[in-house]
C-alpha cells in the first residue's frame, strides 16, 4: 500500500517544486476584497510573484496595518513605484516593493482552516 502512495506523492512533489521554480506561491489573506463566496480570509489565494503591475490587478501586499497584512486587493493607479490600492471601500498608497504578486486563483473556505491552525 506504502508503494502504491510514492507515485502520486512524488508526482505532487514535483508539481510543488516546478511551480516554486515558476514563482507560484500560496497564501493566506488576512483582509481585503471579497468575493460571491465569502471573504477573503476564508480562502487561499494562489499568486505568481511579480514586480509590474497594471490597473485592474489583483494583488496580494503588505500594508502598513501589520495586523490586516497580507491584504488582497485591486490596482487603482500606478506611479513609479507607488501603487494606489482598493481593498473594500478604502483606498491606500503602497511602495510597490510591498506587494507580492499577481492572483491566479482564490480557493474558497480553506482559509477557515489556515486561520484555526495559525497561519
Amino acid at each position: 500500500m506504502i508503494i502504491a502512495m510514492r507515485k502520486p506523492l512524488g508526482i505532487a512533489a514535483l508539481i510543488l517544486v516546478l511551480a516554486f521554480a515558476f514563482g507560484i506561491r500560496v497564501s493566506h489573506p488576512h483582509s481585503g476584497l471579497k468575493n460571491a463566496l465569502g471573504s477573503a480570509n476564508s480562502g487561499l489565494v494562489v499568486y505568481k510573484k511579480s514586480n509590474e503591475f497594471a490597473v485592474g490587478d489583483k494583488i496580494l501586499v503588505t500594508t502598513k496595518d501589520e495586523a490586516s497584512s497580507p491584504v488582497l486587493a485591486i490596482v487603482r493607479n500606478v506611479d513609479k513605484d507607488v501603487l494606489e490600492i482598493q481593498s473594500g471601500i478604502a483606498t491606500d498608497r503602497i511602495e510597490s516593493s510591498a506587494a507580492y504578486g499577481k492572483l491566479i486563483v482564490m480557493v474558497p473556505f480553506i482559509g477557515t482552516i489556515a486561520q484555526v491552525i495559525g497561519l
